[in-house]
């Protein structure tokens, strides 16, 4: 078995932005490797592109660009925590995130959580590439419906007693709001005071523009085809009220606005974000 598609396709958009746009606003040189046919295929070769890439892009362009303003913005969050000393990283449904690739000289030790299936293969395709799964990455496999974050952790050497940093990227969309609220109180109970916690989620379809919820329509259109329909769409109060019942307070959540303001607004190239999305990092506080 393979990734899901929505995982292939979110590492696609990655590597496509890298190789089209200058300067990129993430550089994942790791994504196009990672890829395997036909995808790695279809973006290396300009015929098979103009064919088969661009029709799609042209549908979703704005949640490409997204995709990859969702990673570096957890990405940037993750260096500052780093900078404050944090030695851990935990990606939860980590599908072909590239950060352990591209950052192999950082001292932090990465636990990627996803199906086995997905660890398996992204094993495989580290190993065919490099020689070798770098010393400081952890693919730790775990059945999201029946066992809990701590219980993985454990089992991989992971230092509940030091701060760590979670990013959960590209997944609250597709769970139920029960499902998000046992989520993050899971989460909560692997992070120490100070820990931090990176997530984007979907604003309700009546705060949509009419070309905003076109586009929903689209990503959810196909979503359902792939098997993985949208679930949920939050507003920035439910989201607080659900980390504050963890145990977190919100850091920033921000609006596209606030988003295209801080990662698009210099750049002449016209990359845009839909209007619907927000990115969020809270941080846990101390018991009482």
């Amino acid at each position: 078995m393979k990734p899901s598609q929505t995982a292939q396709l979110a590492a696609a958009h990655r590597a496509y932005h890298l190789m089209k746009y200058r300067p990129p606003i993430l550089e994942d040189s790791a994504a196009i490797w990672l890829l395997e046919p036909p995808l790695s295929v279809v973006l290396r070769f300009a015929p098979l592109r103009w064919l088969f890439w661009n029709p799609l892009l042209a549908k979703v362009k704005p949640i490409s660009t997204f995709i990859v303003v969702r990673s570096r913005y957890a990405e940037d969050w993750l260096d500052r925590s780093i900078s404050e000393g944090c030695t851990q990283y935990v990606v939860l449904g980590a599908g072909l995130d590239t950060w352990s690739l591209r950052h192999e000289k950082v001292d932090v030790r990465v636990f990627e959580l996803d199906q086995t299936s997905t660890q398996e293969w992204k094993q495989a395709r580290i190993e065919a590439y490099l020689g070798y799964l770098p010393s400081k990455l952890i693919l730790a496999p775990i059945d999201f419906e029946r066992e809990n974050l701590t219980e993985v952790l454990s089992r991989n050497n992971f230092d509940g007693d030091s701060r760590v940093f979670v990013s959960w990227l590209g997944t609250i969309c597709y769970l139920t709001r029960d499902a998000i609220e046992a989520t993050i109180a899971s989460i909560a109970e692997i992070c120490t005071p100070g820990s931090r916690l990176v997530f984007d989620y979907f604003q309700p379809k009546t705060t949509m523009s009419v070309e905003d919820l076109q586009l929903f329509e689209v990503l959810d259109e196909g979503g359902t085809r792939r098997g993985e329909p949208m679930e949920s769409r939050l507003n920035s109060e439910d989201v607080a009220s659900i980390l504050v019942s963890a145990g977190f307070r919100v850091l920033e959540d921000l609006s596209a606005p606030e988003i295209n303001s801080r990662y698009l607004d210099q750049r002449s190239d016209g990359l845009d974000i839909p209007g619907f999305v927000r990115l969020c990092c809270a941080e846990r506080q101390s018991a009482g």
